[in-house]
């Protein structure tokens, strides 16, 4: 089939059908938007588990001479209840390490969160080093196997708590796999509507084309003579949603993640960059070509034998 009639059959079809076109742009868009969206995210949750790792610590409190902890009833923890605490932590299999610090070192902490807020610092005109306990930061081997580090530690005496870093984060492990499945979630039911739209227009062009298509068949014209034009139509707009598509991605990068998570919570975790973007948006194109290609050629071999 020479090229000029190639690109002259495409080009009356994208004209001829401009608002299906249009409309399916629009939907393919939308639904490869919320997919890039779910990809970088699913890409963000990894990112911040591997971030945290062996942050994901244990904070061990001794007790002090006012800790209400049941293991404290004999008053602030003695130097053979540190010793003991301490070997049961070298001990575990389980425990990859941890550090001490000191009631100084915990008061310093306190003061630089506290004192930021007026109520805050009224609190701290009241405590002293002293009303602070000595801690251990237990770092585990694996994060998500704690439960037998603070069953042994917990009972211990000269032990006030044991909090858990894992479970202060966990809400933010909960939020970001909730709007990666809402994100998927979503972009599966819009590239359905993709998909149907598709067979739609083919269905839709082949009828209103079914004249120009008979002459094809009686002067000799192959099937794939005859498919070309809608399958470089598909194509086409497979392409522009793709790059509508990545535009989006690359905006919510420069505003939301460049823009105000970086600057933000930087030091919560470290942020997705523009390579892991970049990557994202290489699927999203990959992703576009199957949805615009697998549904054309089906459709066509159906609504094209006339």
């Amino acid at each position: 089939m020479p090229l000029g009639s190639t690109l002259k059959e495409l080009g009356a079809g994208l004209t001829r059908n401009k608002s299906m076109s249009i409309s399916l742009i629009v939907t393919m868009t939308v639904s490869l938007l919320l997919a890039s969206l779910g990809l970088l995210i699913q890409s963000q949750a990894d990112r911040t588990e591997r971030y945290f790792g062996d942050r994901l610590q244990l904070q061990v409190n001794l007790c002090t001479k006012n800790s209400p902890g049941a293991n404290c009833l004999g008053g602030a923890v003695t130097t053979d209840q540190k010793e003991a605490v301490r070997e049961a932590l070298r001990t575990n299999p389980e425990v990859k390490g941890f550090e001490t610090r000191t009631p100084a070192d915990n008061y310093a902490q306190a003061r630089a969160l506290l004192g930021q807020t007026d109520t805050g610092r009224k609190q701290l005109e009241t405590l002293g080093p002293e009303a602070f306990p000595e801690s251990y930061f237990v770092t585990l081997k694996d994060p998500r196997q704690f439960d037998g580090v603070v069953s042994q530690v917990s009972g211990m005496d000269g032990v006030g708590n044991v909090n858990s870093l894992r479970k202060l984060l966990g809400p933010l492990f909960e939020m970001l796999d909730k709007m990666r499945w809402a994100s998927l979630a979503t972009s599966l039911l819009l590239i359905v509507a993709a998909i149907l739209q598709v067979s739609n227009t083919i269905r839709m062009t082949a009828y209103a084309r079914r004249r120009e298509i008979g002459i094809m068949r009686l002067v000799g014209a192959s099937s794939w003579h005859i498919q070309l034009p809608f399958i470089l139509e598909s194509l086409i707009a497979a392409l522009i949603s793709a790059f509508l598509a990545s535009a989006g991605l690359a905006a919510f990068m420069y505003f939301v993640v460049y823009g105000y998570l970086r600057d933000t919570l930087g030091q919560i975790t470290t942020w997705v960059n523009w390579s892991e973007s970049i990557t994202v948006m290489g699927y999203t194109t990959v992703l576009a070509l199957i949805l615009a290609l697998i549904p054309t050629l089906v459709m066509t071999r159906k609504y094209l034998d006339v």
